[in-house]
């Protein structure tokens, strides 16, 4: 309480000019301080959208499953229904799983060993071994930063149903599994053909 009345003191005993001078450059530098803490801000709220944005792509791009799998199915389809013996053709594929991306990964390990010698005669040996890793960005589309992707693992099949005309007929039947089997690297269990 007695530094608050020394305070009110030394006030009064500057005069209104100075005062005022002083509350100036104390409201001025609140307000750069405010300018600049909100600046900031936006910096870290903006670095947040780009990773959620890119967080949302690579879930696009994760998401294309049934686009996957209707690729395929259209390209089998089509090379099927060349063979001779069979018309129409209804395919079906089921993928075990999403395809894999796998990002470019920056990885710095540091290791250290020391050897302590007490007073005793004793010794004694230290290691310490750091792994940091993080994921290699790269400029997108913009500003926007992207994830280096270094490949992408498709997805295994499944399993595959045919349904196709002259299917009826053993060796036509034949002649449509072995194409899918080598087509998509399939053993023949995975693979069923049914006439239509």
């Amino acid at each position: 309480m007695k530094d608050f009345f020394n305070l009110r003191d030394k006030i009064n005993q500057m005069g209104t000019k100075k005062l005022t001078q002083n509350l100036m450059i104390v409201i001025l530098a609140a307000a750069i301080i405010v300018i600049a803490s909100s600046t900031f801000l936006e910096k870290k709220k903006d670095n947040r959208n780009s990773v959620e944005t890119t967080g949302i792509e690579l879930n696009k791009k994760l998401d294309f499953k049934n686009t996957y799998e209707e690729q395929l199915e259209s390209r089998l389809k089509s090379i099927l229904e060349q063979i001779e013996g069979v018309g129409e053709v209804s395919i079906m594929i089921t993928l075990k799983v999403g395809s894999e991306i796998v990002p470019a990964i920056n990885t710095i390990e540091t290791q250290s060993q020391t050897d302590e010698e007490d007073s005793g005669g004793g010794t004694r040996e230290i290691n310490q071994k750091s792994v940091d890793s993080k994921v290699v960005l790269k400029k997108g589309s913009g500003t926007e930063e992207q994830p280096l992707i270094v490949k992408e693992i498709m997805p295994e099949v499944r399993g595959v149903i045919v349904v196709a005309e002259g299917a009826e007929n053993p060796v036509i039947e034949a002649r449509v599994s072995d194409a899918v089997q080598t087509v998509l690297g399939i053993p023949a269990f995975r693979v069923k053909v049914y006439p239509r």
